[in-house]
């Protein structure tokens, strides 16, 4: 199974070269380009590890 992104289709909405980048930067710069559509992130150092939230702003419970 031959499995490929055809890239030429993908609209680019940032692009950043990260030289020696930590976790947080990587998220400071998702929520900058992101932040406008809706999305959130949320990093959190547990110990060693990481974690990663994503939060959608335009989801709303409507029960």
């Amino acid at each position: 199974m031959n499995v490929s992104a055809d890239h030429e289709k993908l609209i680019t909405l940032a692009q950043r070269r990260f030289d020696g980048f930590t976790p947080y930067q990587v998220v400071t710069f998702l929520n900058q380009v992101l932040k406008e559509r809706g999305f959130i992130f949320g990093l959190r150092q547990m110990a060693s590890d990481y974690e990663l939230t994503i939060y959608d702003m335009n989801f709303h419970d409507e029960s």
